[in-house]
């Protein structure tokens, strides 16, 4: 199928290291998911934060920041605290529970990030700088409009 199962190799190939992930933090004895991994480290290297800051600075959407709020809260992995500023506000932070699990984390978080490494530079050195290239194309013209300008022209491959 070529380029049109692009979108489906990409999520294949993100729920097999998900899958990789998470096995490694089951291993270790360690309740965490892959997909929590972004909010939480942000919440440990920022501070506390918004779920607006939050999707904000992480380029994804609101909704689905509320969604992994909600699984660390209900795992007891981050607090949500009223704003100073704004008290119709509330700004996450992690729990002690939240601290003690990201350094029981760190090593394997370092872990991983070597044997990726090691894995793009076997199989695939160039992909993380491709993969901000597709992004950048994406984020000039999406999908949806070549989809349409290739319909509206009649011009496919």
């Amino acid at each position: 199928m070529g380029a049109a199962a692009f979108g489906t190799k990409l999520r294949r190939l993100s729920e097999r290291l998900d899958r990789e992930v998470l096995a490694i933090y089951r291993d270790a004895g360690v309740r965490f998911e892959p997909r929590w991994f972004a909010v939480f480290s942000a919440l440990r290297d920022l501070g506390p934060l918004t779920v607006g800051e939050l999707a904000q600075r992480l380029a994804i959407s609101h909704p689905a920041v509320s969604q992994v709020r909600a699984a660390l809260q209900r795992e007891g992995l981050i607090d949500s605290l009223p704003d100073p500023a704004d008290g119709r506000s509330h700004r996450l932070a992690l729990s002690r529970h939240g601290e003690e699990t990201a350094r029981r984390l760190e090593p394997l978080w370092a872990a991983i990030s070597a044997a990726t490494q090691q894995l793009l530079a076997e199989a695939a050195p160039g992909l993380l700088a491709e993969l901000d290239h597709l992004n950048q194309g994406l984020a000039a013209r999406g999908l949806r409009d070549r989809v349409e300008a290739t319909l509206k022209t009649g011009a496919s491959d």
